[in-house]
């Protein structure tokens, strides 16, 4: 089988190959060069053809989650180019509620949302979808209406891409952060959540998400009725029932079964921060989050301890960082405008 094989060109010729080692070099090579238009066409050909597909998803999701460069000031124009290359702009329009892609740079951000709306394409078998996506920049908390009436309460720093119709046999979405999900009843079509680690699939419930790309944790919690968690990487399903959790831990590669406390997991609806044995660097992440600051941790002592501590009254940036200090031997930090410089008193 070679690349776009229903189409000839003397630039590129490319087996797909039946080894993962294969799979993830023809993709990496892609996004290492500017592609020839020609080419372009005919590796999107070769991507959507359901040939090897969990392995191709497996080197996408690995790319995008490790991207570490920051949107520039021209990200809305390349967001617009990859509208016009996949012809969105001759179907019928759908209003973006935020256009905005922050860890990805305008030199990425055209191949690589291609590459992912492509997934979206192949997942719903809807050739004619398109896709909104709703950014919730750091700091704020929102809350929307899904095409299908279910509503999403989206923390800070968080992405949700979705359909604008769900015309498939499921209703699927794509979480990269934090939101509660409150889901209207369809026994006929599944509502799933797709993140990086997980897939979640209810009929009618509520629950939440937390699956930050820079968090140490996935987690997936239940509030009302069932449902079906999947692990991508270890092939484990659960079914939680109310007030459980699935705690995936990325480094280890585990997952935790265990009773959820839904004030906790739930606070940040009300601008609270609770804090359960977590780890310094579980705060800190949080911190940036939350007043849309940049943490410096310049030190590694508190890397094994771990940490348990409430903010419930909206407290303020000066006001957490305080208590932090009163509570942690030797903490200090000093605040330049967006940055904080953590540091420890030897």
């Amino acid at each position: 089988m070679t690349l776009g094989a229903k189409e000839t060109s003397p630039v590129l010729t490319i087996k797909a190959a039946r080894t993962m080692s294969k799979i993830d070099k023809i993709i990496q090579l892609y996004f290492a060069q500017s592609p020839a238009e020609d080419i372009r066409k005919r590796f999107f050909l070769w991507l959507k053809a359901p040939y090897a597909s969990s392995e191709k998803e497996r080197v996408i999701n690995h790319i995008w989650n490790n991207l570490s460069v920051e949107a520039g000031h021209t990200t809305e124009n390349s967001y617009k180019q990859v509208e016009k290359q996949l012809g969105f702009v001759t179907r019928k329009k759908v209003r973006l509620l935020y256009i905005r892609l922050a860890r990805i740079a305008a030199i990425f951000l055209i191949p690589l949302l291609s590459v992912f709306f492509a997934w979206w394409f192949i997942q719903n078998q809807e050739p004619e979808l398109v896709l909104v996506e709703h950014f919730v920049p750091s700091g704020e908390t929102r809350e929307i209406i899904l095409p299908d009436n279910s509503i999403a309460t989206i923390n800070s720093g968080s992405t949700l891409f979705y359909p604008a119709g769900f015309k498939g046999k499921n209703r699927e979405i794509y979480l990269n952060g934090e939101a509660k999900f409150n889901v209207a009843p369809d026994k006929k079509k599944p509502f799933i959540v797709k993140t990086n680690d997980m897939n979640i699939e209810a009929l009618g419930t509520v629950f939440n998400i937390s699956s930050y790309s820079d968090n140490l944790y996935t987690t997936a919690t239940l509030a009302k009725g069932k449902i079906k968690v999947d692990i991508k990487s270890t092939n484990e399903s659960f079914i939680l029932e109310p007030y459980e959790q699935i705690r995936f831990d990325k480094k280890a590669g585990s997952s935790l079964r265990q009773k959820a406390r839904l004030d906790y997991v739930l606070a940040w609806e009300k601008r609270q921060m609770v804090f359960q044995r977590a780890s310094l660097y579980e705060i800190v992440k949080e911190i940036e989050r939350r007043y849309d600051v940049t943490v410096y941790l310049n030190s590694k002592a508190w890397d094994h301890e771990i940490i348990t501590v409430k903010f419930l009254h909206d407290e303020t940036l000066e006001e957490t960082l305080s208590v932090l200090k009163h509570i942690i031997i030797g903490f200090n930090y000093e605040i330049k405008e967006d940055k904080i410089y953590v540091f420890f008193d030897s």
